[in-house]
Protein backbone atom coordinates (compact mmCIF):
# COMPACT_ATOMS: atom_id res chain seq x y z
CA UNK A 1 0.00 0.00 0.00
CA UNK A 2 1.09 3.23 -0.76
CA UNK A 3 0.39 6.37 1.05
CA UNK A 4 1.39 10.50 0.23
CA UNK A 5 0.58 13.12 2.66
CA UNK A 6 1.21 16.51 1.44
CA UNK A 7 2.45 19.29 4.20
CA UNK A 8 3.37 22.56 4.95
CA UNK A 9 7.60 22.97 3.64
CA UNK A 10 8.13 24.57 7.22
CA UNK A 11 6.34 22.23 9.23
CA UNK A 12 8.01 18.98 7.06
CA UNK A 13 11.38 18.18 8.77
CA UNK A 14 9.76 18.32 12.15
CA UNK A 15 6.84 15.93 10.75
CA UNK A 16 9.60 13.80 8.96
CA UNK A 17 11.18 13.49 12.18
CA UNK A 18 8.79 12.36 14.48
CA UNK A 19 8.13 10.21 11.75
CA UNK A 20 11.35 7.99 12.28
CA UNK A 21 9.85 6.98 15.39
CA UNK A 22 7.07 5.07 14.42
CA UNK A 23 8.26 4.21 10.36
CA UNK A 24 11.95 3.12 8.92
CA UNK A 25 12.96 6.32 6.96
CA UNK A 26 13.98 5.33 3.49
CA UNK A 27 15.60 8.88 2.40
CA UNK A 28 14.57 11.85 0.95
CA UNK A 29 14.89 13.77 -2.49
CA UNK A 30 13.39 16.38 -4.47
CA UNK A 31 10.81 15.89 -6.84
CA UNK A 32 9.68 17.95 -9.80
CA UNK A 33 7.71 19.79 -7.96
CA UNK A 34 7.86 19.21 -4.28
CA UNK A 35 10.08 17.75 -1.72
CA UNK A 36 9.73 14.20 -0.57
CA UNK A 37 10.37 12.31 2.55
CA UNK A 38 10.04 8.70 2.14
CA UNK A 39 9.36 5.60 4.67
CA UNK A 40 7.52 2.24 5.11
CA UNK A 41 6.04 -0.07 7.54
CA UNK A 42 4.74 -2.83 7.94
CA UNK A 43 1.35 -1.59 6.17
CA UNK A 44 3.21 1.04 3.67
CA UNK A 45 5.15 3.06 1.76
CA UNK A 46 5.04 6.82 2.78
CA UNK A 47 5.86 9.52 0.67
CA UNK A 48 5.61 13.14 3.02
CA UNK A 49 5.72 15.99 0.67
CA UNK A 50 5.87 19.55 0.39
CA UNK A 51 5.94 22.53 -1.84
CA UNK A 52 9.45 23.00 -3.31
CA UNK A 53 8.52 26.82 -4.09
CA UNK A 54 7.10 27.72 -1.00
CA UNK A 55 8.84 30.73 0.63
CA UNK A 56 9.25 28.92 4.02
CA UNK A 57 12.56 26.83 3.75
CA UNK A 58 12.39 23.43 5.04
CA UNK A 59 14.32 22.25 7.97
CA UNK A 60 17.25 19.09 7.85
CA UNK A 61 16.15 16.10 9.60
CA UNK A 62 19.78 15.02 9.01
CA UNK A 63 21.28 16.83 12.12
CA UNK A 64 18.95 14.44 14.14
CA UNK A 65 18.61 11.31 11.98
CA UNK A 66 22.28 10.91 10.17
CA UNK A 67 20.73 8.82 7.87
CA UNK A 68 19.50 11.81 5.41
CA UNK A 69 22.68 13.35 5.52
CA UNK A 70 23.56 12.00 1.78
CA UNK A 71 20.02 12.13 0.71
CA UNK A 72 19.77 16.02 2.02
CA UNK A 73 22.87 17.07 0.42
CA UNK A 74 21.68 15.49 -3.38
CA UNK A 75 18.90 17.82 -3.18
CA UNK A 76 21.12 20.90 -2.68
CA UNK A 77 23.46 19.53 -5.18
CA UNK A 78 21.39 18.58 -7.70
CA UNK A 79 18.77 20.62 -7.36
CA UNK A 80 19.06 24.05 -5.63
CA UNK A 81 16.89 23.22 -2.09
CA UNK A 82 17.69 24.92 0.55
CA UNK A 83 17.35 23.48 3.91
CA UNK A 84 17.84 25.00 7.22
CA UNK A 85 20.53 23.52 9.68
CA UNK A 86 21.58 21.28 7.31
CA UNK A 87 24.89 20.05 9.70
CA UNK A 88 26.91 18.66 6.76
CA UNK A 89 26.84 21.77 3.49
CA UNK A 90 30.33 20.32 1.93
CA UNK A 91 29.20 19.38 -2.44
CA UNK A 92 27.82 15.47 -2.12
CA UNK A 93 28.90 15.29 -5.77
CA UNK A 94 32.39 16.14 -7.66
CA UNK A 95 31.21 19.06 -10.10
CA UNK A 96 33.30 21.01 -12.65
CA UNK A 97 36.05 18.55 -11.90
CA UNK A 98 36.49 19.71 -8.54
CA UNK A 99 36.45 17.18 -5.78
CA UNK A 100 35.11 18.67 -2.28
CA UNK A 101 37.75 18.23 0.38
CA UNK A 102 37.75 15.54 2.46
CA UNK A 103 36.62 15.47 6.38
CA UNK A 104 39.61 14.72 7.87
CA UNK A 105 40.60 14.80 12.28
CA UNK A 106 43.36 17.31 13.11
CA UNK A 107 45.42 16.97 15.73
CA UNK A 108 48.76 15.72 17.31
CA UNK A 109 50.03 11.98 16.10
CA UNK A 110 47.23 11.94 13.38
CA UNK A 111 47.91 10.78 10.24
CA UNK A 112 46.08 11.19 7.37
CA UNK A 113 45.71 8.17 4.51
CA UNK A 114 44.17 8.47 1.45
CA UNK A 115 43.25 5.13 -0.73
CA UNK A 116 41.92 5.91 -4.74
CA UNK A 117 40.34 7.01 -6.33
CA UNK A 118 41.97 4.92 -8.79
CA UNK A 119 42.96 1.32 -6.96
CA UNK A 120 44.72 -1.64 -7.42
CA UNK A 121 41.90 -3.45 -9.48
CA UNK A 122 39.70 -2.84 -11.88
CA UNK A 123 36.43 -1.46 -9.78
CA UNK A 124 34.84 2.00 -10.08
CA UNK A 125 36.59 4.63 -8.68
CA UNK A 126 36.37 5.97 -4.67
CA UNK A 127 38.45 8.25 -2.77
CA UNK A 128 38.34 7.20 1.04
CA UNK A 129 40.63 9.16 3.37
CA UNK A 130 41.66 7.53 6.83
CA UNK A 131 42.67 9.72 9.99
CA UNK A 132 44.26 7.41 12.22
CA UNK A 133 46.46 8.05 15.34
CA UNK A 134 49.14 4.80 14.66
CA UNK A 135 47.52 2.56 12.76
CA UNK A 136 44.08 3.38 15.02
CA UNK A 137 41.66 4.66 12.33
CA UNK A 138 39.81 7.74 13.88
CA UNK A 139 37.47 8.62 11.16
CA UNK A 140 36.52 7.53 7.47
CA UNK A 141 35.89 9.99 4.99
CA UNK A 142 34.59 8.25 1.37
CA UNK A 143 33.19 10.27 -2.05
CA UNK A 144 31.94 8.90 -4.57
CA UNK A 145 30.99 10.34 -7.78
CA UNK A 146 33.63 9.98 -9.76
CA UNK A 147 31.56 8.13 -12.48
CA UNK A 148 28.61 10.10 -12.02
CA UNK A 149 26.32 9.95 -14.96
CA UNK A 150 23.06 11.59 -14.62
CA UNK A 151 20.75 8.51 -15.21
CA UNK A 152 17.87 10.22 -13.74
CA UNK A 153 18.08 13.60 -15.59
CA UNK A 154 18.82 11.37 -18.89
CA UNK A 155 15.30 9.44 -18.08
CA UNK A 156 13.51 13.00 -17.52
CA UNK A 157 10.84 13.78 -20.17
CA UNK A 158 11.00 9.94 -21.47
CA UNK A 159 8.17 7.88 -22.09
CA UNK A 160 7.99 5.64 -18.67
CA UNK A 161 7.67 2.09 -20.30
CA UNK A 162 10.75 3.02 -22.75
CA UNK A 163 13.06 3.74 -19.41
CA UNK A 164 12.32 0.47 -17.61
CA UNK A 165 15.48 -0.94 -20.40
CA UNK A 166 17.47 1.97 -19.13
CA UNK A 167 16.65 1.55 -15.25
CA UNK A 168 17.72 -2.06 -15.24
CA UNK A 169 20.92 -1.27 -15.91
CA UNK A 170 21.62 1.49 -13.90
CA UNK A 171 24.27 -1.31 -12.04
CA UNK A 172 24.18 -4.82 -13.17
CA UNK A 173 24.54 -6.69 -9.54
CA UNK A 174 20.87 -5.63 -8.40
CA UNK A 175 19.18 -5.20 -11.74
CA UNK A 176 16.30 -7.81 -10.88
CA UNK A 177 15.86 -5.84 -7.62
CA UNK A 178 15.77 -2.41 -9.26
CA UNK A 179 13.62 -4.06 -12.65
CA UNK A 180 10.97 -5.07 -10.11
CA UNK A 181 10.79 -2.21 -7.87
CA UNK A 182 10.55 0.27 -11.35
CA UNK A 183 7.92 -2.28 -12.92
CA UNK A 184 5.47 -2.47 -9.64
CA UNK A 185 5.64 1.16 -9.88
CA UNK A 186 4.68 1.31 -13.50
CA UNK A 187 1.82 -1.44 -12.84
CA UNK A 188 0.47 0.53 -9.65
CA UNK A 189 -0.26 3.51 -11.55
CA UNK A 190 -1.48 1.46 -14.76
CA UNK A 191 -3.71 -0.65 -12.09
CA UNK A 192 -2.51 -3.52 -13.51
CA UNK A 193 -2.04 -7.24 -11.55
CA UNK A 194 0.71 -9.74 -12.46
CA UNK A 195 -0.67 -13.18 -12.89
CA UNK A 196 0.54 -15.94 -10.18
CA UNK A 197 3.38 -17.92 -12.74
CA UNK A 198 4.85 -14.58 -13.29
CA UNK A 199 4.84 -13.69 -9.64
CA UNK A 200 6.56 -16.61 -8.75
CA UNK A 201 9.00 -16.71 -11.97
CA UNK A 202 9.94 -12.76 -10.36
CA UNK A 203 10.92 -14.74 -7.01
CA UNK A 204 13.14 -16.98 -9.13
CA UNK A 205 14.77 -14.12 -10.46
CA UNK A 206 15.32 -12.49 -7.61
CA UNK A 207 16.32 -14.79 -5.53
CA UNK A 208 19.38 -15.96 -8.36
CA UNK A 209 20.85 -12.66 -8.16
CA UNK A 210 20.84 -12.93 -4.48
CA UNK A 211 22.73 -16.04 -4.86
CA UNK A 212 25.43 -14.97 -7.21
CA UNK A 213 25.89 -11.59 -5.44
CA UNK A 214 26.64 -13.28 -1.54
CA UNK A 215 29.05 -15.72 -3.45
CA UNK A 216 30.65 -12.60 -4.52
CA UNK A 217 30.42 -11.17 -0.92
CA UNK A 218 31.79 -14.06 0.99
CA UNK A 219 34.57 -14.76 -1.79
CA UNK A 220 35.19 -11.02 -1.46
CA UNK A 221 35.34 -11.58 2.02
CA UNK A 222 37.75 -14.42 1.77
CA UNK A 223 39.88 -12.00 -0.28
CA UNK A 224 40.25 -8.90 2.53
CA UNK A 225 41.05 -11.96 5.32
CA UNK A 226 44.11 -12.79 3.51
CA UNK A 227 42.40 -16.24 1.93
CA UNK A 228 43.06 -16.34 -1.74
CA UNK A 229 41.58 -20.10 -2.38
CA UNK A 230 38.38 -18.74 -0.47
CA UNK A 231 38.27 -16.07 -2.87
CA UNK A 232 39.17 -18.31 -5.98
CA UNK A 233 36.42 -20.97 -5.30
CA UNK A 234 33.65 -18.71 -4.23
CA UNK A 235 34.38 -16.73 -7.62
CA UNK A 236 34.05 -19.61 -9.65
CA UNK A 237 30.86 -20.85 -8.60
CA UNK A 238 29.92 -17.62 -8.61
CA UNK A 239 30.44 -17.89 -12.31
CA UNK A 240 28.61 -20.93 -12.69
CA UNK A 241 25.47 -19.31 -10.95
CA UNK A 242 26.12 -16.53 -13.86
CA UNK A 243 25.59 -19.53 -16.71
CA UNK A 244 22.11 -20.70 -14.98
CA UNK A 245 20.86 -16.76 -15.13
CA UNK A 246 21.66 -17.00 -18.36
CA UNK A 247 19.84 -20.01 -19.01
CA UNK A 248 16.42 -18.75 -16.98
CA UNK A 249 16.58 -14.85 -18.35
CA UNK A 250 18.44 -14.71 -21.02
CA UNK A 251 21.44 -12.90 -19.84
CA UNK A 252 23.56 -13.59 -17.38
CA UNK A 253 23.08 -10.38 -15.01
CA UNK A 254 19.42 -10.88 -15.55
CA UNK A 255 18.70 -7.86 -17.67
CA UNK A 256 15.11 -7.12 -18.53
CA UNK A 257 14.14 -10.68 -17.07
CA UNK A 258 11.61 -8.55 -15.36
CA UNK A 259 9.54 -6.11 -16.97
CA UNK A 260 6.79 -3.96 -16.36
CA UNK A 261 3.55 -5.84 -16.47
CA UNK A 262 5.27 -9.36 -15.65
CA UNK A 263 8.68 -11.41 -16.49
CA UNK A 264 10.16 -10.92 -20.01
CA UNK A 265 8.63 -13.15 -22.99
CA UNK A 266 10.90 -16.61 -23.51
CA UNK A 267 12.81 -16.61 -19.82
CA UNK A 268 12.46 -19.86 -17.92
CA UNK A 269 11.26 -22.06 -20.65
CA UNK A 270 12.14 -25.13 -18.71
CA UNK A 271 12.12 -24.77 -15.24
CA UNK A 272 12.16 -28.21 -13.88
CA UNK A 273 16.15 -28.84 -16.15
CA UNK A 274 16.68 -25.43 -14.28
CA UNK A 275 15.57 -26.84 -11.38
CA UNK A 276 18.03 -29.62 -11.71
CA UNK A 277 20.76 -27.09 -12.81
CA UNK A 278 20.36 -25.07 -9.29
CA UNK A 279 20.49 -28.10 -6.97
CA UNK A 280 23.70 -29.17 -8.68
CA UNK A 281 25.21 -25.94 -7.73
CA UNK A 282 23.78 -25.89 -3.86
CA UNK A 283 25.84 -29.25 -3.19
CA UNK A 284 28.95 -27.23 -4.51
CA UNK A 285 27.79 -24.14 -2.42
CA UNK A 286 27.34 -26.25 0.57
CA UNK A 287 31.05 -27.89 0.52
CA UNK A 288 32.52 -24.32 0.04
CA UNK A 289 30.76 -22.91 3.03
CA UNK A 290 31.50 -25.70 5.38
CA UNK A 291 35.35 -25.53 4.19
CA UNK A 292 34.88 -21.36 4.32
CA UNK A 293 33.19 -21.37 7.62
CA UNK A 294 35.11 -24.51 9.40
CA UNK A 295 38.46 -22.62 8.88
CA UNK A 296 39.65 -20.70 11.65
CA UNK A 297 41.85 -18.74 10.87
CA UNK A 298 39.57 -17.38 8.55
CA UNK A 299 36.72 -16.72 10.40
CA UNK A 300 38.87 -15.17 13.60
CA UNK A 301 40.09 -12.98 11.03
CA UNK A 302 36.13 -11.95 10.62
CA UNK A 303 35.61 -11.63 14.45
CA UNK A 304 35.88 -8.80 16.12
CA UNK A 305 36.64 -6.57 12.62
CA UNK A 306 34.53 -3.97 11.67
CA UNK A 307 31.88 -3.70 14.31
CA UNK A 308 28.71 -2.20 14.03
CA UNK A 309 26.43 -1.72 16.95
CA UNK A 310 22.18 -1.64 16.79
CA UNK A 311 22.18 2.16 17.63
CA UNK A 312 24.40 3.06 14.98
CA UNK A 313 23.06 0.80 12.20
CA UNK A 314 20.11 2.57 12.75
CA UNK A 315 21.38 6.03 13.03
CA UNK A 316 23.10 5.83 9.88
CA UNK A 317 20.37 4.36 8.06
CA UNK A 318 22.33 0.13 7.43
CA UNK A 319 19.51 -2.10 5.13
CA UNK A 320 19.78 -5.45 4.53
CA UNK A 321 22.10 -7.74 5.69
CA UNK A 322 24.53 -4.75 7.14
CA UNK A 323 21.46 -3.81 9.33
CA UNK A 324 20.24 -7.91 9.84
CA UNK A 325 24.06 -8.17 11.21
CA UNK A 326 23.45 -5.68 13.78
CA UNK A 327 20.16 -6.96 15.22
CA UNK A 328 17.90 -5.51 12.81
CA UNK A 329 14.98 -7.32 12.46
CA UNK A 330 13.58 -6.22 8.42
CA UNK A 331 13.36 -8.19 5.11
CA UNK A 332 10.91 -6.06 3.48
CA UNK A 333 9.77 -9.82 1.48
CA UNK A 334 8.46 -10.57 4.56
CA UNK A 335 8.14 -6.89 6.45
CA UNK A 336 5.79 -5.63 4.06
CA UNK A 337 5.30 -8.65 1.35
CA UNK A 338 5.12 -8.56 -1.98
CA UNK A 339 4.42 -10.86 -4.71
CA UNK A 340 4.75 -14.55 -4.54
CA UNK A 341 6.73 -13.84 -0.92
CA UNK A 342 3.02 -13.28 0.40
CA UNK A 343 2.47 -17.11 -0.21
CA UNK A 344 6.31 -18.19 0.89
CA UNK A 345 7.78 -15.24 3.19
CA UNK A 346 11.30 -16.41 3.86
CA UNK A 347 13.04 -17.35 7.02
CA UNK A 348 14.32 -14.20 8.79
CA UNK A 349 18.04 -14.19 9.18
CA UNK A 350 18.68 -12.44 11.88
CA UNK A 351 22.44 -11.52 13.97
CA UNK A 352 23.81 -9.34 16.91
CA UNK A 353 27.54 -9.38 16.73
CA UNK A 354 27.36 -6.68 14.60
CA UNK A 355 30.81 -7.40 12.87
CA UNK A 356 32.44 -9.04 9.40
CA UNK A 357 31.54 -12.08 11.26
CA UNK A 358 27.83 -11.24 11.47
CA UNK A 359 27.47 -10.16 7.74
CA UNK A 360 29.33 -13.37 6.48
CA UNK A 361 26.90 -15.41 8.85
CA UNK A 362 23.59 -13.60 7.42
CA UNK A 363 24.77 -14.13 3.64
CA UNK A 364 25.20 -17.74 4.81
CA UNK A 365 21.83 -18.63 5.94
CA UNK A 366 20.27 -16.55 3.18
CA UNK A 367 22.12 -18.42 0.66
CA UNK A 368 20.61 -21.64 1.82
CA UNK A 369 17.02 -19.51 2.18
CA UNK A 370 17.41 -18.38 -1.76
CA UNK A 371 17.99 -21.76 -3.26
CA UNK A 372 14.91 -23.04 -0.87
CA UNK A 373 13.07 -20.08 -2.73
CA UNK A 374 14.37 -20.85 -5.95
CA UNK A 375 13.08 -24.70 -5.86
CA UNK A 376 10.04 -24.00 -4.39
CA UNK A 377 9.36 -21.24 -7.04
CA UNK A 378 10.20 -23.06 -10.11
CA UNK A 379 8.11 -26.29 -8.20
CA UNK A 380 4.93 -24.17 -8.50
CA UNK A 381 5.75 -23.20 -12.42
CA UNK A 382 6.06 -27.16 -13.19
CA UNK A 383 6.59 -27.74 -16.68
CA UNK A 384 4.73 -24.18 -17.08
CA UNK A 385 6.95 -21.59 -18.69
CA UNK A 386 5.39 -18.20 -17.36
CA UNK A 387 3.57 -16.18 -19.95
CA UNK A 388 4.13 -13.06 -21.86
CA UNK A 389 3.80 -9.70 -19.89
CA UNK A 390 0.73 -7.90 -19.57
CA UNK A 391 0.24 -4.96 -21.19
CA UNK A 392 0.63 -1.69 -18.90
CA UNK A 393 -0.75 1.47 -19.90
CA UNK A 394 0.88 4.57 -17.47
CA UNK A 395 -0.67 7.52 -17.01
CA UNK A 396 -0.82 10.54 -14.72
CA UNK A 397 0.67 9.74 -10.85
CA UNK A 398 3.13 9.55 -8.47
CA UNK A 399 4.74 6.24 -6.90
CA UNK A 400 7.81 4.71 -4.50
CA UNK A 401 7.78 0.57 -4.36
CA UNK A 402 10.18 -0.76 -2.32
CA UNK A 403 12.07 -4.32 -2.97
CA UNK A 404 14.52 -6.56 -0.96
CA UNK A 405 17.77 -6.21 -3.04
CA UNK A 406 20.83 -8.68 -1.97
CA UNK A 407 22.04 -5.89 -0.10
CA UNK A 408 18.59 -4.57 1.31
CA UNK A 409 16.07 -1.69 0.20
CA UNK A 410 16.17 -0.98 -3.11
CA UNK A 411 13.23 2.24 -3.83
CA UNK A 412 12.12 3.67 -6.99
CA UNK A 413 10.13 6.57 -6.90
CA UNK A 414 7.98 7.47 -10.09
CA UNK A 415 5.80 10.95 -10.87
CA UNK A 416 4.03 11.19 -14.63
CA UNK A 417 2.08 13.03 -16.76
CA UNK A 418 -1.08 12.16 -18.26
CA UNK A 419 0.76 10.73 -21.11
CA UNK A 420 2.63 8.43 -18.86
CA UNK A 421 6.49 10.21 -19.52
CA UNK A 422 8.31 10.56 -16.90
CA UNK A 423 8.63 13.90 -14.76
CA UNK A 424 11.17 12.42 -12.37
CA UNK A 425 12.07 8.53 -11.51
CA UNK A 426 14.57 8.36 -8.79
CA UNK A 427 16.27 5.78 -7.22
CA UNK A 428 17.93 4.82 -3.96
CA UNK A 429 20.17 1.22 -4.15
CA UNK A 430 20.77 -0.43 -0.99
CA UNK A 431 24.46 0.69 -1.81
CA UNK A 432 23.98 3.86 -1.30
CA UNK A 433 22.20 3.92 1.89
CA UNK A 434 24.75 1.47 3.20
CA UNK A 435 27.97 3.32 2.62
CA UNK A 436 27.99 5.76 5.17
CA UNK A 437 27.92 2.80 7.81
CA UNK A 438 31.05 1.03 6.30
CA UNK A 439 32.74 4.44 7.10
CA UNK A 440 31.70 3.92 10.79
CA UNK A 441 32.36 0.14 10.67
CA UNK A 442 35.97 1.58 9.95
CA UNK A 443 36.32 3.67 12.98
CA UNK A 444 38.35 1.81 16.28
CA UNK A 445 39.85 -0.93 13.69
CA UNK A 446 43.54 -1.07 12.20
CA UNK A 447 44.43 0.84 8.76
CA UNK A 448 44.84 -2.89 7.36
CA UNK A 449 41.53 -4.04 8.37
CA UNK A 450 39.83 -1.79 5.33
CA UNK A 451 39.47 -4.75 2.66
CA UNK A 452 38.17 -6.52 4.83
CA UNK A 453 35.57 -4.29 6.31
CA UNK A 454 35.53 -2.67 3.08
CA UNK A 455 34.66 -6.36 1.54
CA UNK A 456 32.02 -7.60 4.44
CA UNK A 457 29.41 -4.82 2.60
CA UNK A 458 30.46 -5.62 -0.51
CA UNK A 459 28.98 -2.34 -1.92
CA UNK A 460 28.45 -1.08 -5.80
CA UNK A 461 29.78 2.06 -6.78
CA UNK A 462 27.54 2.40 -9.94
CA UNK A 463 24.01 2.89 -8.57
CA UNK A 464 25.29 5.14 -6.09
CA UNK A 465 26.97 7.00 -9.15
CA UNK A 466 23.80 6.95 -11.00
Amino acid sequence: MYREEAVDAALLGGIAGRMCATHEPLGAYAGAHRLNYLFVDRNEVVRLTADRESPEISQSVASEYPLFDWHEREMCDTHGVALAGLPNPRAMFIGAGEVPAALTVEGKGVTVIVVGPVHAGIIEPGRFTMSSGGETVIHLDAQLSYSRRGVEGFLQGRPALAAAWHVSRICAACSVARSWAYARALEQLGGVACDERSEWARVVFAELERIYNHLFDLASSAAGAGYGYGQTRGLGLKERAHEICNAAGGHRMLFDAIVPGGVRAGTLRDPEDLRRSVAVLRGDVVSYIDELFGNRSVTARFEGTGYVSPETARAFGAVGPARRASGGDIDLRSYVSYGAYRARPPALARETGGDAAARARIKRAELFESFALVDGALAELGRHAPPAPATVEVGYGAMTTVIEGPRGTESVSVECDELGVLERVHVISASYRNWPTVLRAMEGNIVPDFPLVNKSFNLCYACADR
